[in-house]
Parts: C-alpha cells; structure tokens; sequence
C-alpha cells in the first residue's frame, strides 16, 4: 500500500509540473475550440465585403482556439427593396446547434416574414446559443408582420430605427464615454474614445434588463444615447455595440478589442478582470493592445513649434474634446515606411489622439525600437505636452545602448538607474513599461530590467499620477527609428 500511495503521489507531482510547463498551443488543443459563427451581408449602405475579414482577422489576432465560420450572403442587394432575403443558414433546422455564438453583422432591412424573424429567436433560445450584435441588426426586422420587430428587439434589448442624419452619411465623430468601467467587457477599453467616423445610431428604448456599458452624446438630439449593453433573454446572453458604419470604425482596435471581449463574455470565457480564460488568449497581440500609430502622425503632436498646438483645455482632471489631430510631419520625427523615424534637434513627440486623448493612469505599453551607433532617445510616460524643453510632469524611460557617461536603457531617469547594456546598437529589440498604481516595470525582450516603486511621499509633477506617452529626440548623431508602439489600459485604482 506504501508503494502505490507513494506512486500515485509521483504522479500528481509530475502532473502539475506538466501542467505547468504546458504550452498556449498545447493547452489550447486540449480545450474544446469556441466554434463562432458570423451572419453577415445584405444591403448598399455597409461594405460587408471589408468587414467580414476585419471582424476575422481582428478576432484571430486576439483570440485563440476560435473557429470562425462566415456566412456571407446579399452582395448583389444594392436597393433597399432588394433587402428582403432570407440567410440559408437561417431555413435549416436546427442551424444555431452547432455553435457556440452567432455574431451579427448584417443588414436585410426590408424581411417582413414574421415565421423567419421569430424563428431565428427561437433557435437561440432552444439551444441557449448567445449572440453578439454589431450596428445595423439593431434597426432589422421593423417591418416585419405581426409582434416579429417586437420579438427581435426583446432579444436585442432595445429599440432602435432611427440615426443622425444631418449630413449623412459623413456625420462627425463622436465621444464614446465608458458607463461600467468594472464591467469585465470594459475593463481594459479606453474611458473615452473619439471614433475615427460618425453616424450614431439613436436608441428609442433601452429596456430594464439590459445594463448600458457605454454612452456618445448626440448634437442632433441634445442627450446622451447607448452605443454597447448586455442583455439576457430567455437564458441568452446578448452583448451590443451600435459602432461600425464605416470600415475605419468596424475595423479599429477599440472596436475589435471590444467585440471580442463581447464574444468572450457571451460564452463565458472573459475573466473579472477582463482578460481571456485559459486557453483563449493569443499572447503578444492579445485582448485589449490598441496601436497608437497608422499610417500617419495623426493623434501626434511635436513640441518647439513644428506643428499648430492648438490643444484643448482640462477640467477636473480630465480632457476637453476635441483633441489635436495633426497630420503634419515635424522637424525631428518623420513616417518612413510606417515606422517613425527620429533625428535631428532635441524635440518631444506626443500622443494626443482619439484613445481617450492620452489620459492614461495605468497601462501596458510595448514598442519596437532600432538605435543607431551612439544614438538615444527616451519614452516619456504620464507626462504632458510642453512646447520646450524636457516635459514637466512624470517619468522618462532612457533608450541607450552605447553612448558614454549617460544611462543605459531602462533607466527611470533620476530616480532608478540601470548600469548593464540589456541590447545591442543596430538591431530591433522590444521595449515595454507597465505601469500599475505606484509600481513601474520595464522589460527588454520580455526581460526585466527595472522595477521601481514610487513612495507615496512624492509630490509635485513628476510623479506618477496620470497623463500621455511621448517620444524623445535626443539630438546628435544617429538615428532612432520605432514601430508598433501599442498600449493595453488597465483598471483604475478605486
């Protein structure tokens, strides 16, 4: 007996060091795939074509062990009476049984079958499968016969037919402003956002039992309407978001981040603290990362005068929208190929865009950077714009590999310096802060280099606190170029 106990303990002891050491790719094939079907086409307002492979590839990026099946159907519906057809996959018995959740992205407005509309209900509810509504299906099936539009809206959990329409389509932006910060869904999503493209839907009825997650005001109206919710019917789970008109908006990272967290939390699959369960979560892109540079300096503003600064004001510690939007290349940064290139004068580059105007508390931020020989530069991190000089408020991340009598990259400047050389000159290495409350850690190729604790004593602007990221122009010979810089928010402290 002695010696069974003590193999049985072996190998419990073996299997958690096997568990441990088990690899995303592994653990992943030993979790059953999140089977996602897409319901998607019909209409001459929305390019579904585009959308389709944005929703996928968005997805994909940010999920793993997902299997993704697109149904895409009424390319050649380009009048409004041409709206009226049925999706094939929608006649089949027993269709909704074969998947984990349907993501809605489609616009056959004029369907007046009302057997088809509650049918499609119906299946939801037999085989308790959620779903996830992108834009349009929130104004489906309002002629449709009998209590059918009724139907569909209890399932949505609100009414919507109508939108802006002054200057439609092309209406303006809009400021999405977070409702639930703690809501697992919106967890790591900016507070606010300015979309890159308008058209707002306007929500007639949000009913009792869907909680609103986010909110945009509209001009056109004088309030405040719902632009994401929840709701639950019947057993199913629904998750909502109003956005994606255009491509620009469908297809950002906000937006994706937000849908896949929708479609994780539909299925039970998204962590309290907004992260992906186990086995779901594709790693270095992953859920939540949000790039801060297209292929423009759009949302970028350059001190010493290279560019207008005509930046809005701050009230009670937040942002004024609107935001600079600056396209203007500077003096001392320049795009090259979609990676920005810097050389020249010392100047400072910062971050003044859509994703919640830089306001940003606690974050992971990671980029890719190539120094020349003998070249610095530095991240500025809960800092603020300032037209000369070095920025005021927060801390600044040094970059430097080779040259003599300064800190090596890593370094907090001033408050924790690193001595050994964590890369070498003429090569891509990947740079990466986080910043949680009082605690900052910086890594060189998912190596730690620097961890630092603020006291709680320090006061006045250089401390941590909240505020953009910047880059630096160090000056001198050599040139700095960085590319991919992407930033992951975190929950505020309460």
């Amino acid at each position: 007996m002695d010696t069974i106990l003590c193999r049985k303990f072996v190998f419990f002891v073996f299997s958690l060091i096997w568990l441990n050491g088990t690899t995303p790719f592994a653990l992943a094939q030993s979790i059953d795939p999140l089977r996602i079907l897409m319901i998607t086409g019909g209409g001459p307002w929305h390019d579904y074509a585009t959308q389709k492979d944005q929703i996928v590839n968005g997805l994909q990026q940010r999920l793993s062990n997902v299997e993704i099946t697109t149904d895409y159907e009424g390319a050649e519906t380009l009048t409004m009476e041409s709206t009226d057809f049925q999706f094939t996959r929608h006649l089949k018995s027993d269709w909704a049984a074969d998947f984990d959740v349907v993501i809605y992205n489609h616009c056959n407005l004029q369907v007046k079958d009302e057997a088809y509309v509650k049918g499609i209900v119906a299946q939801h509810i037999k085989h308790q499968v959620p779903a996830v509504m992108l834009h349009c299906p929130l104004h489906l099936y309002q002629y449709a016969e009998g209590d059918a539009a009724d139907v569909w809206w209890d399932f949505v959990g609100a009414v919507s037919y109508v939108h802006e329409k002054d200057n439609h389509p092309n209406t303006a932006p809009y400021t999405i402003e977070v409702l639930e910060p703690q809501h697992p869904i919106m967890t790591n999503n900016p507070r606010s956002w300015r979309t890159p493209a308008g058209e707002l839907y306007l929500i007639v009825d949000l009913y009792d039992n869907a909680t609103p997650l986010s909110h945009a005001y509209s001009v056109e109206t004088d309030s405040y309407t719902e632009t994401a919710w929840i709701n639950e019917y019947e057993g199913v789970k629904v998750f909502t978001s109003s956005l994606g008109h255009h491509n620009i908006s469908m297809g950002s990272d906000v937006h994706l981040n937000l849908v896949a967290a929708g479609v994780l939390w539909v299925t039970e699959k998204l962590e309290h603290d907004g992260s992906a369960a186990r086995g779901f979560d594709q790693g270095n892109r992953g859920l939540g990362w949000i790039d801060l540079l297209d292929d423009s300096l759009d949302g970028w503003v350059e001190s010493g005068g290279a560019v207008d600064w005509r930046a809005g004001g701050w009230y009670d510690g937040k942002k004024v929208w609107p935001t600079i939007d600056n396209s203007s290349v500077g003096e001392s940064f320049s795009l090259d190929g979609g990676v920005l290139k810097v050389e020249g004068d010392q100047r400072n580059l910062f971050y003044d865009g859509a994703i919640a105007g830089g306001y940003f508390k606690n974050f992971e931020f990671k980029v890719d950077v190539y120094t020349d020989s003998g070249a610095a530069s530095g991240i500025f991190f809960h800092t603020r714009y300032r037209e000369n000089g070095r920025p005021a408020f927060g801390y600044e991340a040094q970059i430097n590999a080779s040259r003599a009598g300064e800190s090596k990259t890593g370094s907090l400047m001033g408050v924790s310096e690193v001595q050994a050389t964590s890369h070498r000159d003429n090569e891509w290495f990947t740079y990466s802060i986080k910043v949680d409350r009082k605690k900052v850690i910086v890594k060189v190729n998912d190596e730690l280099v620097n961890e630092f604790s603020e006291s709680g004593s320090v006061e006045g602007a250089g401390r941590l606190d909240w505020g953009t990221i910047g880059f630096e122009a160090a000056g001198g010979d050599g040139v700095v170029y960085f590319r991919n810089p992407m930033i992951r928010l975190l929950p505020d402290a309460q």
